[in-house]
């Protein structure tokens, strides 16, 4: 059924997320009637949260290694090769948000308010006459006769000439993430790569500590390396949040998603964190005669209790001769305490679950998406966008980017296509 040439083709965006807004923007823009459905009662719930509250949506470290998928990383490049770095800025720059570089290398909005980042876009939603639906899902989506029939919970029913779906994975189910994407989108076909959690907390097993007793400390300068199957995977440096489960923290959650994976295939998951990155024993050991001398009525303990934060050195049990005097002891005997501290070592049991994860891992399986155009190979007319794909990336801006990226991709592709004179 071809499409009149003169009417404007339809676009139904489902979800009203960063990939949803990014969507319905580019669509509007190429000319197309755009219609975007929210299940919560305003746009960009999840934005708000991102970064604290400040918005690190893009960084300037563009390695591919930052973004991850069980599929071919060579799909997320010939994405992200469409609409680079300078595409994300001038789409922000064209809303109205000026943006500043923090951190090294961390892009946020000028004014660090995540808010603004909504509401530029909720402006521009609002200019291009896009009609938006809040507080309403989804209850069907079916391809009849050349064109989508989508059909809310409200009774409301539309027929759409492409379909976006921007829904979010199973990350963060309070901001109105609960997979239901998934369920579309297997519906017409598509392969999902089980969904884990990702950036989020690790749950430990004590080992010789006693979590109750550090929970809430924190050491700026540490670094963690997953271990899979007694394999060092993955090292990262940085805060770590130490908490009555656990741990948590930007490098813990740089590590999750991989810790996520391989406790879902029966690995055998640990980390080993190391409190003093940039001080070895030797070190600690040649300081030792002057401390002996001034401070030997004071146990190993109170010493270490000096250097790092007290309740984590009392509820590290394992370090040995703690409750000895430094009178008594040994360099070496020092050295070796102090060894303890930089390989600390832990066994995973599970991460915090998707209540606490930032996003998930797994999804849409990719080698059934167009990187292009993130239209489905499976189904013409149908396309994707965000977390919804089987794709994630690390902190510090990754995963904002991708949403806004493949958003603005879908959008634009969908768009025009359908101007291109509809399908058959």
């Amino acid at each position: 059924m071809g499409m009149d040439k003169k009417q404007k083709p339809t676009i139904c965006v489902i979800g009203g997320s960063a990939a949803g807004m990014a969507a319905s923007i580019c669509a509007a823009r190429e000319g197309a009637k755009v219609i975007l459905i929210e299940g919560n009662e305003k746009l960009g719930r999840k934005i708000y949260a991102t970064g604290n509250g400040k918005c690190n949506f893009l960084n300037i470290d563009q390695d591919r290694s930052h973004f991850h998928t069980s599929g071919d990383p060579a799909w997320i490049s010939d994405a992200l090769n469409c609409m680079d770095n300078d595409f994300v800025l001038t789409f922000f720059h064209e809303l109205g948000l000026p943006s500043v570089v923090r951190h090294g290398g961390y892009y946020y909005p000028a004014n660090e308010s995540a808010a603004t980042v909504v509401t530029c876009l909720e402006d521009e939603i609002d200019r291009l006459g896009v009609e938006v639906i809040l507080s309403d899902r989804m209850r069907s989506l079916r391809y009849e006769d050349g064109r989508f029939s989508v059909q809310l919970r409200s009774g409301r029913a539309f027929e759409a000439d492409a379909v976006i779906l921007a829904m979010g994975g199973s990350a963060s189910p309070k901001f109105g993430s609960d997979g239901s994407g998934y369920y579309y989108a297997k519906n017409f076909g598509h392969t999902i790569v089980e969904p884990l959690p990702a950036l989020c907390p690790l749950k430990l097993k004590e080992n010789g500590a006693t979590f109750s007793v550090w929970a809430g400390t924190r050491i700026n300068d540490a670094s963690i390396t997953l271990i899979i199957d007694e394999k060092p995977v993955i090292s990262e440096k940085g805060e770590i949040l130490f908490t009555d489960y656990g741990i948590s923290g930007i490098p813990v959650f740089q590590v999750a998603g991989s810790a996520a994976i391989a406790l879902e295939k029966n690995q055998k998951v640990s980390v080993e964190i190391d409190l003093a990155p940039g001080t070895d024993p030797e070190d600690a050991e040649n300081a030792f005669p002057e401390w002996r001398e001034y401070f030997g009525e004071r146990t190993l303990q109170e010493q270490l209790s000096r250097i790092f934060p007290v309740k984590l050195i009392e509820a590290l049990k394992v370090i040995p001769d703690r409750n000895k005097k430094m009178a008594t002891m040994k360099a070496t005997a020092f050295g070796k305490a102090f060894d303890t501290l930089k390989h600390l070592r832990f066994d995973v049991f599970y991460t915090s679950g998707f209540e606490q994860a930032q996003v998930s891992s797994g999804g849409v399986s990719l080698p059934e998406v167009e990187p292009v155009t993130m239209e489905s190979k499976k189904q013409p007319g149908l396309y994707f966008a965000g977390e919804l794909l089987d794709v994630y990336g690390d902190c510090g801006g990754y995963n904002l980017q991708f949403a806004f990226t493949s958003g603005a991709i879908a959008g634009r592709a969908a768009a025009q296509s359908c101007l291109q004179g509809g399908r058959e």
